[in-house]
C-alpha cells in the first residue's frame, strides 16, 4: 500500500507540473510581429513573423513579402488563408525544434508549429488557426480555441 501511495502522489505531482507548464506558456506573450530582410540581395522580400499575441490584430505588408506564422503549440490546426489569391500560403504546416523552454514530458503541445505564407497582391485576408486542447486532457478556455491575424497587402 505504501508503494501504491507513492507512485501515485509522484503521478499527480507530475500531472500538477505539465498544467503549470502549459498555462504558463499559453499566457506568455510573444512579439506581435516583426520582420526581417529576406534573400540574397538588399531589398528583396522582407519576411514578418507573426507570433501568438497578434490573434485579432491586423499586419500590413506589400506583395512579394513573406508572412511567417509560428504558434507556440503543437495543438494549433492552421486553417489557412481566407484569400489564396491575396495571400497563398506555402505548402503544409510544419513542427519546430522543441524550445529549451518546453519540458520533456509528453502531452504539452509546446513545440512551436510554423505555417509560411506569400502576399500576391493588393488586398485583405485572414489567417486563421483552431485548437480544442491546450495540453493533454486540459480544455482551452473559449477565448483560446482560435488564432485569426488579419494580413492587408498593399503596394
Amino acid at each position: 500500500m505504501l508503494f501504491h501511495s507513492f507512485g501515485r502522489r509522484h503521478r499527480l505531482t507530475a500531472v500538477a507540473v505539465a498544467v503549470v507548464a502549459v498555462s504558463v506558456m499559453t499566457s506568455a506573450g510573444c512579439g506581435t510581429a516583426t520582420s526581417r530582410a529576406s534573400g540574397p540581395v538588399a531589398g528583396g522580400p522582407t519576411v514578418i513573423v507573426v507570433r501568438d499575441n497578434a490573434n485579432g490584430k491586423t499586419v500590413a505588408t506589400r506583395a512579394g513579402n513573406q508572412i511567417e506564422l509560428i504558434l507556440s503549440s503543437s495543438y494549433w490546426h492552421v486553417t489557412g488563408s481566407s484569400e489564396p489569391s491575396v495571400l497563398r500560403q506555402n505548402g503544409s504546416p510544419v513542427l519546430l525544434s522543441r524550445p529549451n523552454s518546453c519540458p520533456d514530458i509528453p502531452g504539452l503541445g509546446c513545440i512551436p508549429v510554423r505555417a509560411d505564407f506569400t502576399a500576391l497582391t493588393d488586398g485583405k485576408a485572414e489567417i486563421t488557426a483552431e485548437r480544442s486542447a491546450c495540453g493533454e486532457a486540459l480544455r482551452c478556455k473559449p477565448d483560446q480555441t482560435r488564432f485569426t491575424v488579419i494580413v492587408n497587402v498593399r503596394n
